[in-house]
């Protein structure tokens, strides 16, 4: 199963070499090249968080819409079944000790399994 590094090392290469021809053209005066520079700042670090953490182009996204319920009280909860239809014994997901409550608007990223390259 590739990793993310085997994906995004080239174009991260190539980015890096676009930024530092960009920080040299700044750098002997030119100061048109400052937008593209912290374009450049920008999309690297967004390749390095998906290094990071294994996001690829393919992975399944999606966003929470608004809860049914418009309560200020009505929230949308991350629960673990523990493989029974009893809910008795379905428990809450926490972090650090505190219940995780996505938002509306929260993305959910499926990366499972790396899908295959079709060329598409």
């Amino acid at each position: 199963m590739p990793n993310a590094t085997d994906r995004f090392g080239l174009v991260l290469a190539l980015l890096q070499q676009q930024r530092q021809a960009t920080i040299h053209a700044l750098k002997s005066g030119n100061p048109s090249g400052l937008a593209a520079k912290l374009d450049l700042d920008d999309a690297i670090a967004c390749l390095q968080f998906c290094e990071q953490h294994g996001i690829h182009a393919k992975a399944r996204i999606t966003v929470l819409p608004e809860t049914r319920t418009r309560t200020p009280s009505s929230e949308y909860r991350i629960l673990e079944d523990h493989e029974s239809e009893d809910r008795s014994i379905w428990t809450e997901l926490e972090l650090a000790g505190e219940a995780i409550r996505p938002t509306p608007g929260t993305l959910l990223l499926d990366c499972g399994r790396w899908v295959e390259d079709t060329g598409q």
